[in-house]
């Protein structure tokens, strides 16, 4: 029963649009790394790209920033039987609760490390097609199965037994903040104390490869002995101990006898007629703009809700705050932090805007509400403007949060932050910046024909852009939304006009903005 439970549960993870979008933000990003210095956040900046080193150093890596998946994955299966009301439901079958919850468990572990295979595969490919071959098969297996995996399993196990406390999945996500947080700050250490207490084994194998040669490090990967040996019994064990702590939360509260909920009181007569003539009132009173206002702001708000409560907001968000964590903890003095989020906060947002507009433009159709809604009073130009705004405050707030991120890790290194220049060199400026790119997504999807044809154009456009900067056309009055300096702020590039530049693409961004209001809608 166990194993039913647990392979239903993987093929529904590995439906989800979580484990394909982590999938494809790893592979790009691990990918990308190989080829490009700035990408290497945490990894190793001397060796062979593909070297013994950079195998371990990168499963290492890539197991602490899956931290925000493995809670995304294990809290939903927890938890899905609750926020869907189904748990009492289920509690009235005969099936054991700790059983359930194993089964569910263990398919969604089987998921995660599914996902986690394309760190390794995108790190192979890439070598490959840089040249410098895949390196040696012996340290994937060793970073796979004695460091990446043991990792995994504790990460699930934890916030297994977090969800089952909590009830929660906020709970989950800020444990997984945590433990970034305070890894970022702490770094590597060489005392054995620290290989021990270690969870991910970061320290032990730092204190296993000391005194290692560079080519010792690029030919093999640390023998699985000595400290790193009991780091890795050890913190198995914990992980089962934390299993063992879910399966008793899920047993005493997982079996909920079946109840009859009363029925809420008929109480219609209990409202009076006046009141229900007063919005039709002041509907008549009030002018066409401040009716139009009025459900701009509704809109709004039902949009922007509806991507914030979503796991793929959470899981994305939390992969920028890792890399933006990881290297602002190693540069000093906010002109470099900023540069740092600059370079490391630069796939999330545009991933964000690549799936969210294509979500928000399509939503009522694919709900099959667009004709209901077509005979509302609301306009068709409310309802885009809705899913602009929208998209811009998301990305406004990942503007703030990642910068956030960058202030209190400086602050936590002992130097006074400035937030005016995080405001003004970073803040603004990468949201205005996203905001462009948010606008011609939109622009994209309302002349498809459907969602997919949407993001396939915007794929194009993110693959030409990169492909020309590789040929070196990188004038910016010819690349959207690009400018002198592009992507650091003036007062760090020293370039001139940048302001001109920035007036000229948002002007365009309005031509496309009012195009997209005027396109006639299709409906399925």
């Amino acid at each position: 029963m166990i194993a039913r439970l647990a392979w239903l549960e993987l093929r529904q993870q590995i439906g989800s649009r979580v484990f394909w979008i982590v999938f494809a933000v790893s592979v790009l990003m691990v990918g990308g790394a190989m080829a490009i210095d700035e990408l290497r956040v945490g990894l190793l900046t001397t060796g062979a790209r593909t070297g013994a080193a950079a195998i371990v150093r990168t499963h290492l890596v890539w197991s602490l920033f899956f931290l925000f998946t493995a809670a995304a994955l294990v809290g939903e299966a927890v938890l899905r039987d609750r926020t869907s009301r189904f748990a009492d439901l289920v509690g009235a079958t005969p099936v054991d609760p700790r059983a359930y919850a194993l089964g569910r468990l263990a398919g969604s572990i089987g998921a995660l490390l599914v996902c986690f295979l394309s760190v390794p595969a995108a790190m192979a490919m890439g070598g490959l097609l840089l040249g410098a071959g895949t390196g040696p098969v012996a340290s994937y297996a060793f970073a796979l199965f004695a460091l990446a995996v043991p990792n995994l399993l504790f990460a699930a196990a934890l916030f297994f037994a977090l969800a089952s406390a909590m009830r929660s999945m906020a709970g989950c996500l800020i444990g997984a903040a945590c433990i970034l947080t305070i890894y970022g700050l702490v770094g590597d250490s060489g005392a054995a104390a620290a290989g021990l207490a270690d969870p991910f084994g970061f320290a032990a194998v730092h204190r296993a490869t000391l005194g290692w040669s560079a080519a010792r490090l690029d030919a093999a990967a640390p023998p699985l002995a000595g400290v790193l040996l009991v780091n890795r019994v050890l913190w198995i064990g914990m992980a089962a101990l934390l299993v063992a702590v879910g399966l008793g939360l899920s047993g005493r509260g997982g079996r909920s006898s079946p109840r009859v909920h009363p029925r809420p009181t008929e109480r219609v007569t209990s409202v009076s007629p006046r009141a229900e003539l007063i919005p039709r009132q002041r509907s008549q009173r009030t002018s066409a703009w401040r009716e139009a206002a009025f459900q701009l702001w509704w809109q709004v708000r039902f949009e922007s809700a509806r991507v914030f409560r979503t796991p793929v907001f959470a899981v994305l968000v939390g992969l920028g705050l890792a890399n933006a964590v990881a290297a602002a903890s190693r540069v000093h003095g906010t002109p470099a932090m900023v540069e740092a989020l600059l370079r490391s906060f630069q796939l999330v947002p545009v991933v964000v805007v690549l799936f969210f507009a294509g979500e928000l433009f399509w939503a009522e159709r694919e709900h099959r509400v667009a004709p209901l809604i077509s005979v509302t009073s609301a306009r068709p130009s409310v309802l885009i403007l809705a899913k602009l705004l929208a998209l811009a405050m998301i990305l406004f707030l990942l503007g703030v949060v990642s910068g956030g991120a960058g202030a209190v890790t400086q602050g936590l290194l002992g130097v006074v932050p400035s937030l005016t220049a995080y405001l003004t060199w970073y803040v603004l400026p990468q949201s205005f910046d996203w905001v462009l790119l948010g606008i011609l997504a939109l622009f994209l999807q309302s002349i498809a024909t459907n969602k997919l044809a949407g993001w396939g154009y915007m794929v194009f456009y993110l693959i030409g852009s990169l492909a020309l900067n590789k040929l070196g056309w990188q004038d910016p009055h010819f690349r959207f939304g690009s400018y002198p300096g592009a992507p650091l702020p003036p007062a760090l590039s020293g370039a001139q006009g940048v302001g001109w530049y920035r007036l000229g693409w948002g002007s365009v961004a309005l031509v496309m903005v009012v195009l997209t209001c005027n396109l006639p809608r299709r409906h399925p």
